[in-house]
């Protein structure tokens, strides 16, 4: 595996991010092996780059902008395949959606605006279709609607020439625990059963879990280098499963599709940085990477207090090591990646693999922050061959000096 990365470190340069597709396909499909007949759907947010390679393996794929509708079209996803969220729908976006096919696919509707929106655009479009509508269920934040709403919503769409009720959408957040989710599903089987009750057929359920993902490697930050040890997470959504037939949600709801992003990407992503210098203030030791906040960020960090699981990557065996702070390029006394980790002695060039990056890693960092170049994407498709998804970017031209 070393030697992989090597020739990868040569190849590409660091830094950059590393996608395996077979491992984004095998963790696929055992989620798939325990879900049954729920439907699969990967929340594109999590990693736009990965839509095109996961799109074959999964029901739906949800996208919440119209930046990332475009993506699947140019990745030739099928529309009948895209679930259409986010709270920020517009008459332009949606007309430029439906020109796209769009029609076939699914649409949230998260207020009254949004459902006159989506009336408007399908009166004055020419559809073979009335669009497929579900009504997102607010968890108490900017998200959805609340019941009452849900109710007005309901009656608009039975009412409606142009587009069908389907189903309820609901997502509350990410790193739930499975209290919480096992909350959420009790009362998704009561709104499932009054909603029979009073309109007389079963309506879809589209359903984020939030199932986490344990980032950080406990103790004192020292670790086996080149073993992570970190789980797939394998065990929760076998509980989750559970939690399904305990609830009865699947005797409430005509169809079930559950979506994830963070749980499907993030073991299937790795970011590499170059160790940029190397250095001794007082009595603690630095290394410099190439990288930093603005391209390697995890859900919960807490300002580099907690240590991910991180690859050594070197052509040398080093027997001696030591503690290092390891700190980014930013300008920025904030640009701490770990406060702590025991790591071989690193020198200039050396490399370190980050894993677990990949969900959001490579979108959500401040990554026009003093104006670094962006690293490439890297990806290993099904076959084995490597793809460069991505070159080197630089970003000072998108800072200034727009007319040289």
């Amino acid at each position: 595996m070393i030697m992989e990365y090597l020739n990868l470190i040569k190849k590409y340069k660091t830094p950059f991010y590393h996608f395996d597709i077979p491992e984004l396909k095998s963790r696929v499909e055992m989620m798939k092996s325990h879900q049954g007949s729920i439907g699969l759907c990967y929340a594109m947010k999590a990693g736009p780059m990965l839509a095109g390679y996961i799109s074959p393996y999964v029901e739906r794929l949800e996208v919440c902008s119209p930046g990332e509708y475009e993506i699947c079209a140019r990745e030739g996803i099928a529309p009948e395949k895209i679930f259409v969220s986010g709270v920020n729908k517009t008459r332009e976006s949606m007309m430029r959606i439906l020109s796209l096919g769009g029609e076939k696919g699914y649409f949230s509707i998260e207020s009254i605006e949004q459902y006159n929106i989506l009336e408007d655009v399908a009166s004055h479009s020419e559809l073979s279709r009335k669009l497929k509508c579900y009504i997102r269920l607010s968890s108490g934040n900017q998200f959805g609607v609340d019941r009452d709403t849900l109710d007005i919503i309901i009656q608009k769409l039975l009412g409606s020439e142009n587009l069908e009720l389907l189903g309820i959408h609901f997502f509350s957040g990410t790193q739930k625990k499975m209290k919480k989710i096992e909350e959420e599903l009790t009362e998704l089987v009561l709104l499932g059963k009054n909603l029979e009750e009073s309109l007389g057929r079963k309506l879809s359920l589209e359903y984020g879990p939030g199932l986490g993902i344990d980032y950080f490697i406990n103790g004192d930050g020292s670790m086996e280098i080149n073993e992570p040890s970190y789980q797939f997470a394998e065990p929760a959504i076998e509980e989750l499963m559970d939690i399904v037939g305990r609830t009865g949600l699947e005797d409430c709801y005509s169809d079930i599709t559950f979506e994830y992003g963070r749980y499907i990407a993030a073991p299937c992503g790795k970011y590499f940085t170059g160790v940029a210098d190397v250095k001794r203030t007082g009595e603690t030791d630095y290394a410099i990477l190439e990288g930093g906040l603005h391209q390697i960020t995890y859900f919960g960090s807490m300002a580099g207090m907690k240590v991910p699981y991180i690859n050594y990557i070197s052509d040398t065996s080093k027997i001696k090591s030591r503690d290092y702070v390891l700190a980014g390029s930013l300008c920025s006394v904030n640009d701490i990646l770990v406060r702590k980790v025991n790591l071989p002695r690193l020198d200039i060039g050396d490399t370190l693999c980050f894993n677990l990056a990949g969900a959001y890693c490579a979108t959500e960092g401040i990554s026009l922050f003093l104006s670094r170049d962006l690293p490439a994407i890297v990806v290993t498709e099904e076959s084995g061959n490597e793809m460069l998804l991505r070159e080197h970017i630089e970003t000072n031209y998108l800072n200034g000096g727009y007319n040289g």
